[in-house]
């Protein structure tokens, strides 16, 4: 653990791939609680926590739709460092009034293009795994998309002013790279004072 104690909330939305982010978590040291989605419940209060992450998820469910919005927006009101995993990310730009489309299936490892200067990622080209069905199509004010790739506009995208990220891929799947992102963002929480 850390100095300061730091806690990181983990939202499990069921997601396959979760086992792989908690064991990247555990190497790195990091005090964190998962919680799945419907332990939550919609008045829960989230000041214990120094960062968020939204996992993936397997379908949808309405009340799994609430919970995340509603997280979404505590950490854009109160300025906790968010990091929205593929599903994390449509969740993001549906909570702040952006939209997402069908984008058609897009499974496997594919090579994504780091176009802008942010914290998360180095520009140039990275290899990640992909598993998802939807896309951001149109951004909320004050986000920008840092990285693009041949099946999506908005591989990852970052809020100007906040620490909030999303990503399209897994990173928690996506071997050496996916596990830069998701030390980056611990970093950035544990920075926050």
């Amino acid at each position: 653990m850390r100095e300061g104690e730091k806690m990181i909330l983990v939202v499990d939305n069921l997601s396959y791939y979760l086992p792989e982010l908690l064991e990247i978590l555990d190497g790195l040291d990091v005090e964190y609680r998962c919680k799945r989605y419907y332990e939550l419940g919609l008045g829960m209060q989230h000041k214990a926590y120094d960062g968020m992450i939204l996992s993936g998820r397997r379908n949808n469910d309405r009340i799994m739709n609430v919970v995340n919005m509603r997280l979404v927006r505590y950490a854009y009101t109160n300025d906790i460092p968010l990091l929205g995993i593929c599903y994390g990310l449509e969740i993001i730009a549906l909570a702040l009034n952006g939209t997402i489309k069908r984008s058609g299936r897009v499974v496997g490892f594919n090579d994504v293009y780091v176009v802008e200067d942010n914290p998360l990622i180095d520009r140039g080209v990275i290899r990640v795994y992909e598993n998802h069905n939807y896309a951001t199509a149109t951004l909320p004010d004050g986000f920008i998309s840092i990285a693009c790739s041949d099946t999506c506009r908005n591989e990852a995208v970052m809020h100007n002013q906040k620490n909030i990220f999303g990503v399209q891929f897994h990173p928690e799947a996506s071997d050496t790279y996916g596990m830069d992102i998701i030390k980056r963002f611990i970093d950035i929480c544990y920075r926050r004072s």
